[in-house]
């Protein structure tokens, strides 16, 4: 299974290249202005304490012999279903405030559904009218 262990290492190691050059590019579409930099720096901080803990991880081979291998492995795992929970960035405007992010935003979809009701409420008030 040696094989096996090093596509898999090399898979996590891209995985792990990947996400450190989307972290910088991601944060600075989903922080809004006023905390974009303490963003970007919050996000570098956490990859870096990984980077400082990942050599600490050996050591858990005095608890299991497989414990470093299935660490590696879930947290990635967790990591990735984490960012289905962040919100969609393509096609839409940076926001500038805090009030931006937090703010009710509709959907394209919920949008249009409500035009089409205020379309068809003035369609139906015009032609009650008898003057």
């Amino acid at each position: 299974l040696s094989i096996v262990r090093t596509v898999l290492a090399m898979i996590g190691k891209f995985g792990i290249t990947a996400s450190l050059s989307i972290i910088y590019v991601y944060s600075a579409e989903v922080f809004p202005t006023v905390i974009r930099q303490n963003g970007i720096g919050i996000g570098s901080m956490c990859a870096r304490i990984g980077g400082v803990l990942a050599p600490m991880m050996y050591l858990l081979r005095n608890i299991n012999p497989h414990a470093p291998m299935v660490l590696s492995g879930l947290c990635p795992l967790l990591g990735a279903g984490l960012t289905l929970l962040l919100p969609e960035t393509a096609n839409k405007p940076l926001p500038d405030t805090i009030k931006d992010v937090e703010g009710e935003v509709l959907s394209d979809e919920e949008d249009s559904v409500k035009t089409a009701i205020l379309d068809l409420r003035n369609v139906t008030m015009d032609s009650h009218r008898t003057d």
